[in-house]
């Protein structure tokens, strides 16, 4: 039998062996095959070694066409696009939409979002909502973009107008005379901030009173109009600068320039508690507060400073004394950003997590992520998602995306409108102002402008939450709205 014959039994051996090892070496070969393909290589026709990026595309409207450097691509946003790396000119189509369009670097093995692409109708039809007889003094729009105060100067009558609704009307409330100084009349109000609960707004209020002005703080209740309160009576002043702490409608920061006293104070608690002095400036998110101070501040200097609660405070940096001041932060998923400077300085520097840093080592130079180089600044801040960064003078723009650790900037294409100092952000990737009496609505990175209908330079565009209209006030007095959908 042939199992009891050895040389047969050392040729079947060998065969399996060799069956094994080809079956191993299959495995392995499948297994890098597999491996480069993961991270993107392929073979082209003429037998070179590619590697491919992922590119993922989005745009409003979806189902837009993609054109990768003039040819169309076989799938439409929102959808990923497979190409080999290298740079490419990427255009979005589709049908009653104006196109958007950018030059893009594809890098092998890695994956790219452009979340952002945002198509407007080729034809803007605008109707009227409400023409005013008066100019406005007074418009402001929820954190949420679902309310609307708008009002009128010399009153204290305020229409609000629920831009969920799909006509929305105006319904009249009147702040309380009884909240406002007694004998007054109402020259103007002026937005401060909404809270986070979208039905309180801090409003500061300017007011005749015979032959004497002043001005004082109202916290506004859309909701309950009857419920609001006057902040400057509670405090026993009228601070300089008032923010809501944390966003919280019953929590202030109270500023007095004269005297350069920072205080906290509450509705519980209105009596101001001393929080800091020597202050120049200040921006905070809740607990962390960001500041600019004199106090052991080298002569001809000025400390931009940092502290939790009331733990230790840290200097961020020394600039150089002047006038104005630029603090603002934020975090981006959960990580605390800071862009903060002197006007004089010419650049914004930007810090990331600076106070962990600080805690660490004390003594270490703080390194920014990003220096924003803008001359003479007028305007810092983030936006509304906290991936950008932004440094403005006119219409000279510097940015950092913390998502992308890449800096831009750029002068825009059009100059801004009177009395604008800076431009507004329509969401998280988008900025817009007035120019020429038109809005203008262009990219993060100065891409992709469009000029959109008329609007007045004195008062921000209002968004619905789903972007599908927008609001604005006319120079007419007119309250308008657009449509950004093409039926």
């Amino acid at each position: 039998m042939d199992f009891f014959d050895p040389q047969k039994q050392k040729k079947h051996a060998i065969r399996l062996a060799i069956g094994y090892a080809l079956i191993g070496l299959a495995v392995v070969l499948a297994t890098t095959v597999l491996l480069y393909q993961a991270y993107g290589y392929g073979i082209n026709k003429k037998g070179q070694v590619f590697q491919n990026g992922l590119v993922f595309l989005s745009s409003q409207p979806s189902g837009a066409g993609i054109f990768l450097n003039g040819q169309r691509y076989k799938n439409k946003t929102n959808d990923r696009v497979t190409i080999p790396a290298g740079q490419y000119t990427v255009e979005i189509e589709h049908s009653g939409y104006r196109n958007w369009k950018r030059a893009i670097t594809v890098e092998g093995g890695y994956v790219e979002r452009f979340d952002y692409p945002f198509l407007f109708p080729t034809k803007l039809v605008t109707t009227s909502t409400k023409q005013y007889v008066a100019v406005p003094s007074l418009a402001t729009q929820s954190s949420d973009r679902r309310w609307l105060l708008v009002g009128v100067s010399n009153s204290d009558d305020i229409d609000l107008y629920d831009l969920n609704a799909s006509k929305p009307e105006p319904k009249a409330l009147t702040i309380p005379a009884d909240v406002l100084t007694a004998g007054s009349t109402t020259t103007s109000w002026q937005p401060v901030e909404w809270a986070g609960d979208n039905r309180h707004v801090l409003l500061k209020r300017s007011y005749q009173k015979g032959a004497d002005s002043g001005s004082e703080y109202v916290l506004f209740d859309r909701q309950a109009p009857e419920s609001s309160q006057n902040l400057s009576v509670l405090l026993g002043f009228t601070p300089t600068k008032m923010q809501l702490r944390g966003h919280n409608y019953d929590q202030y920061f109270a500023y007095d320039q004269h005297s350069g006293e920072l205080f906290t104070a509450t509705l519980k608690k209105p009596t101001p508690q001393a929080y800091l002095d020597q202050v120049l400036a200040f921006d905070s998110d809740g607990d962390t507060m960001l500041y600019a101070t004199t106090d052991r501040a080298p002569t001809g200097k000025v400390l931009l400073r940092m502290r939790q609660n009331t733990d230790t405070a840290y200097t961020l940096r020394e600039v150089p004394a002047g006038t104005t001041y630029l603090l603002a932060l934020e975090r981006y998923k959960g990580t605390p950003y800071v862009v903060a400077g002197a006007a004089n300085e010419d650049k914004m520097y930007v810090y990331q997590d600076p106070l962990a840093q600080l805690k660490d080592d004390a003594k270490s130079v703080l390194v920014p992520v990003q220096i924003l180089k803008v001359a003479n600044p007028t305007y810092v801040g983030f936006s509304p998602n906290a991936r950008f960064a932004i440094a403005e003078s006119s219409d000279h723009f510097a940015v950092y995306d913390a998502e992308t650790d890449k800096g831009y900037a750029y002068q825009a294409k059009l100059p801004l409108d009177a009395p604008q100092v800076a431009a507004s952000w329509m969401d998280g990737y988008h900025l817009t102002y007035v120019s020429g009496g038109h809005l203008v609505v262009f990219d993060f990175d100065g891409a992709n402008m469009q000029t959109l209908s008329s609007a007045n330079p004195s008062f921000l565009p209002f968004f619905t939450p789903n972007y599908h209209t927008y609001y604005n006030l006319t120079s007419q007095n007119n309250l308008s709205v657009t449509s950004l959908q093409v039926k």
